[in-house]
């Protein structure tokens, strides 16, 4: 079984690269007029921690919980997860943000539906991030996207929506149900640039 509060915290400091690797390009001045360039950390609320149910837990009582005890312990971190704030100053925003693409409508090369998530390898690799770190992209019309395994930058209008996808992967039987706290309407997707 694997240890959620291993995982967890590989998942959390994986996101913190992340966003660190991303935003170098973020705090550019943009040519685009009305669009806010926006990190991944703007997408949750100041005072969140989403690992607050394991900081007062010491490795010495994680390492003595049972196999049960750990399942319902990973099952009460998804449950936050799943249900993760989101920063409401966002809704309604045109923004631009990097990140990597998860397609849901995907049909050879032509994207038209998607899950735009912060780092390589989230939700096929390790479990979801938190909510608040999924965007549900949905493109005004079909883009053609050739390598699903690059970053890439979106722009589009944000929403303060939560939806639920069922993200098809090889090896997964019946795919993978995953919350997004967000969703977008977007305009473009163009390969990630770093404009340092």
């Amino acid at each position: 079984m694997t240890h959620i509060k291993s995982a967890l915290k590989c998942q959390v400091i994986i996101l913190l690269l992340a966003c660190l690797h991303l935003n170098g390009a973020i705090a550019v001045n943009s040519n685009e007029t009305n669009v806010e360039k926006i990190q991944w950390e703007n997408l949750t609320p100041l005072n969140w921690n989403p690992t607050q149910i394991l900081d007062n837990m010491t490795d010495e009582q994680y390492y003595a919980l049972s196999d049960d005890e750990l399942l319902r312990l990973e099952e009460t971190v998804q449950a936050l997860f799943n249900a993760a704030p989101v920063n409401d100053d966002l809704n309604g925003k045109r923004v631009k943000i990097p990140g990597f693409v998860l397609p849901l409508e995907f049909n050879n090369t032509l994207l038209s539906e998607f899950l735009l998530v912060p780092y390589f390898g989230a939700c096929t690799h390790t479990p979801p991030p938190p909510a608040n770190q999924i965007i549900f992209g949905k493109l005004k019309t079909e883009t053609e996207l050739n390598d699903i395994n690059q970053p890439v930058w979106i722009t589009g209008t944000i929403q303060t929506s939560r939806s639920n996808s069922l993200l098809n992967e090889s090896g997964v039987a019946n795919g993978l149900e995953v919350q997004s706290a967000y969703s977008m309407v977007v305009e473009l997707v163009e390969p990630y640039i770093d404009q340092e």
